[in-house]
């Protein structure tokens, strides 16, 4: 398998030129002892493969610079490359254990094709690129796939990785739901697994950069957003919900707060409710708006 080289020394002089402590990488990274990056860059131990992409982007590196891979991707590659752990995959395939992942990359039974165009999109590749890495996973020679234009495309203004962003950026920094919070709320207001945390983190950092109508459905549902949000490639028409999102958040707060009196407060969400679409839940909230058949 032709893992990523990691580069301890590189990624040590990375970090001082980002002028990075290791406590904060270690911070970055989730790690608790800022002693496993010490050990990562004195070469006593290496990084899963998994966190190389994330340990890169942290240093202000392209991974394929600091950790270059000496051949083309099998499916652990692939995987690996979009940060996520085996045990991640199991939402994506929607399956109670990652064994048919486990199995494809170990050569011994390759994907049914339901599987297949899923964990393309998470992996943010092409569905030719996967089935040539399946090929390699399993000792079969396949030539490198020309990158798919819908699926690799740099990111840009319009991308989904930007747009979460934007929407992120308008709520305070407190209240800022993780990743997997993000895709427990899509799954719930969806009424079924869709979303993962690790999908939705490859989504926002980018490296996903195209999603099915139903992630996307379930992510405009998490945050509170209808989901031609992010179908459109309009400037002006994300800008203006947006704008209208930060409102939504701040009109609520100071609902919440109550410094008008129940009775004032109630009249607002329901305005507030017709506003956006939505409807006043019984708490008081207003839920996320109505997406149009």
């Amino acid at each position: 398998m032709p893992e990523r080289r990691f580069d301890a020394s590189g990624l040590r002089s990375a970090r001082v030129v980002k002028g990075m402590t290791q406590a904060q990488v270690a911070a970055a990274l989730g790690v608790k002892d800022q002693s496993v990056v010490s050990r990562y860059e004195s070469g006593d131990a290496s990084p899963p493969p998994e966190k190389l992409p994330r340990l890169a982007a942290l240093v202000g590196e392209r991974v394929d610079d600091l950790f270059p891979r000496p051949g083309l991707p099998t499916l652990a590659d692939l995987r690996c490359d979009a940060g996520m752990t085996q045990k991640d995959t199991a939402a994506v395939t929607q399956t109670s254990s990652s064994s048919p992942v486990r199995a494809a990359e170990g050569g011994r039974r390759k994907l049914a094709p339901h599987y297949v165009a899923p964990l393309a999109e998470a992996y943010g590749v092409s569905v030719e690129e996967l089935l040539a890495a399946e090929k390699r996973s399993f000792g079969e020679d396949a030539a490198a796939v020309p990158q798919h234009p819908k699926v690799r495309q740099p990111v840009g203004p319009h991308s989904i990785a930007k747009k979460i962003t934007a929407l992120l950026e308008g709520t305070a920094e407190q209240e800022r739901p993780t990743d997997a919070e993000l895709a427990d709320l899509g799954n719930a207001r969806a009424g079924r697994t869709v979303l993962s945390g690790p999908l939705v983190t490859s989504l926002r950092l980018g490296r996903a950069t195209h999603a099915s109508p139903e992630v996307l459905e379930a992510l405009a549902a998490a945050l509170d957003v209808p989901a031609m949000f992010f179908e459109t490639g309009d400037a002006e028409v994300a800008a203006v919900v947006t704008s209208l999102r930060a409102a939504h958040i701040g009109l609520t707060a100071m609902v919440a707060r109550g410094s008008e009196g129940e009775r004032q407060n109630a009249e607002l969400m329901r305005w507030v409710a017709d506003m956006f679409g939505g409807t006043t839940r019984g708490d008081g909230s207003v839920s996320p708006p109505r997406t149009p058949n």
